[in-house]
């Protein structure tokens, strides 16, 4: 791979977990793939072959890790918004066939290379918006055949960015096993978790814990039989109901927390003390018409590494992570500085993926350029498109000039 240079940066922001550096006037040279050279001053070429870009002062962030997806799925829930807009809560939709259902039923009957196709696309559109490393969660088959064409198609997608897979089997209690859930929980411990471990068809397993959907004690079950199994775990936690799973999850070691908009002092003292990442998903609070956000004020003062996240799904088909950063800041009061470590270095710990997140030589060579002065400038300007350049493993995947996509 070509030398490729990048000068003339007004502000490079390289954020760690405990703070965000900025050079100004920054130039970076990437050899390989992975930063060889970050400055304060312009950067020669090595060799003739190089590529030099000039960065006309734009301000540089490492590319955005998205740490939650549902992006595996066939169709859509459109219908849905006037039936929220009517007043029906996600339960009451869930309960009439609607949302997870639904969409299930749309994915069962999907072929393999058809969701590979969708995931390319959307996938895609994550690139367009900075996103170059994204968690990819099955969930929407909830019997073997189709929860394993979702992982097998997140891992076999044709694309440049980073993809990380979670076994989701736990999403809902699928229809035909409603009135025999023990059996259900059975099967993915005993059956389901077995076999995706051994092929190596995800990293993590994920269990949806809350009012309606997983008891206390059948998310322990399967979160204990992934562990068993070499998994690391997630759990979907707190968003309904506070059944105590955050602090269970956290217990056994979980990367992360996800939703949390019920959490309590407990919660996050658990999930300091065993060093899980809670994982925020404004969007979902936005597009769910739900009363209130997650406390992220709360969680930063208590010293967590507090993550930002789309959750792209049917019910919350959102892949701009700047709208998530500007729900952060002024619904949650996150600072700038907070929210741009949550899209970036603790974002990659919520998916066990520490080289990622970060401008660091050795480190993958991963950059967005944005056309403003200052990071807090692209979360002031609402509805403003920052995005001019995407660079994943020191290559140019995207440019926009004047406008020009």
């Amino acid at each position: 791979m070509a030398e490729l240079i990048i000068n003339n940066i007004g502000k490079l922001y390289r954020p760690r977990e405990g703070e965000v550096e900025v050079f100004e006037n920054a130039s970076v040279r990437i050899e390989g793939g992975v930063f060889s050279d970050i400055s304060e001053r312009p950067l020669t070429p090595a060799t003739d072959a190089a590529k030099v870009l000039d960065a006309g002062g734009m301000v540089a962030i490492p590319g955005i890790v998205d740490p939650h997806t549902h992006a595996v799925f066939a169709g859509d829930r459109t219908d849905e918004l006037l039936m929220k807009l009517k007043g029906l809560s996600y339960l009451e939709i869930l309960s009439s066939g609607g949302g997870i259902a639904k969409t299930l039923r749309e994915t069962r009957a999907a072929s393999r290379e058809y969701l590979k196709n969708l995931l390319r696309e959307r996938i895609g559109e994550f690139m367009r918006w900075g996103v170059t490393t994204l968690e990819v969660k099955s969930g929407y088959g909830m019997d073997r055949d189709t929860e394993v064409k979702q992982l097998q198609a997140a891992l076999e997608v044709e694309t440049l960015s980073d993809v990380v897979t979670t076994f989701l089997g736990a999403h809902i209690i699928p229809p035909e096993y409603s009135d025999k859930r023990e059996e259900y929980v059975s099967f993915l411990t005993d059956v389901m978790i077995p076999y995706v471990a051994e092929r190596g068809l995800a990293r993590f397993v994920d269990v949806f814990c809350d009012r309606g959907v997983y008891t206390l004690e059948e998310a322990e079950e399967i979160l204990r039989a992934g562990k068993r199994h070499g998994l690391l775990l997630k759990i979907h936690s707190d968003e309904l109901e506070n059944l105590g799973a955050t602090r269970m999850a956290a217990e056994l070691g979980a990367t992360s927390a996800d939703h949390l908009l019920l959490s309590e002092e407990e919660d996050l003292q658990a999930m300091a003390e065993h060093g899980t990442v809670p994982v925020l998903l404004p969007g979902t609070v936005f597009t769910t018409f739900l009363p209130h956000y997650p406390d992220a004020r709360r969680m930063l003062d208590a010293g967590l590494p507090v993550a930002l996240a789309t959750d792209f799904n049917p019910n919350c088909p959102l892949q701009n992570p700047f709208f998530v950063a500007q729900l952060a800041v002024f619904k949650m009061r996150m600072m700038p500085e907070d929210v741009l470590k949550a899209l970036t270095v603790n974002a990659a710990k919520a998916i066990a993926e520490p080289q990622r997140g970060m401008v660091e030589e050795g480190l993958p060579a991963d950059l967005v350029l944005l056309e403003v002065k200052s990071f807090t400038e692209a979360l002031y300007r609402l509805g403003y498109d920052p995005i001019r350049v995407v660079v994943k493993g020191g290559k140019v995947v995207r440019r926009w000039v004047n406008g020009a996509r």
